[in-house]
């Protein structure tokens, strides 16, 4: 577990949307909005919460491919669009964080 990880019942150090995470650090599609000092919910043994903002640039473009994929099959225009503007979004986000990730190594 890193320091961006945190156990069920542990305190929130801060509001903002969390993910939670199997005990492979993979995801499980649960997300809960969180202010602060609450207790993180209760999860699985070995499952652990992480603030959506700590994702990997990596885990943030396998999700974009996801929601270009999607927007393929999308019936209408509008939701086709929709996705395609939340991929770029994540693409972007991940360009910021592998920027960040190398000026935090200098």
């Amino acid at each position: 577990m890193n320091s961006t990880e945190y156990w069920p019942g542990d305190r929130v150090p801060w509001p903002g949307d969390y993910e939670e995470l199997n005990v492979f650090g993979t995801w499980t599609g649960r997300v809960e909005l969180m202010g602060e000092g609450d207790q993180f919910p209760d999860a699985p043994r070995g499952f652990c919460w992480r603030p959506l903002t700590a994702r990997p640039a990596a885990e943030l473009r396998a999700q974009a491919s996801e929601y270009l994929r999607m927007a393929e099959t999308a019936r209408t225009g509008v939701a086709r669009e929709g996705l395609r503007k939340i991929a770029d979004r994540l693409v972007a986000l991940a360009d910021l964080r592998e920027r960040e990730e190398r000026d935090a190594k200098r």
